[in-house]
């Protein structure tokens, strides 16, 4: 079983969850943005992915 977190296999669970309406360029472009967001989150350290975090909480993104 493969436990190491993969970018494109976030990527793909958390489109997957999503609820909106998406053509499947739109689909792609998200995935593409997701996919290289997910890359550099999981290259943090712990302090800075808690920082991100907490950044994404004061913008009220969650």
């Amino acid at each position: 079983m493969e436990t190491e977190l993969d970018p494109t296999q976030l990527a793909i669970e958390y489109l997957r969850r999503d609820r909106s309406v998406m053509t499947p360029a739109e689909y792609l472009k998200k995935l593409k943005q997701l996919r290289l967001e997910f890359a550099d989150l999981l290259t943090l350290s712990h302090t800075e992915l808690k920082e991100e975090i907490d950044f994404a909480w004061r913008l009220g993104i969650h």
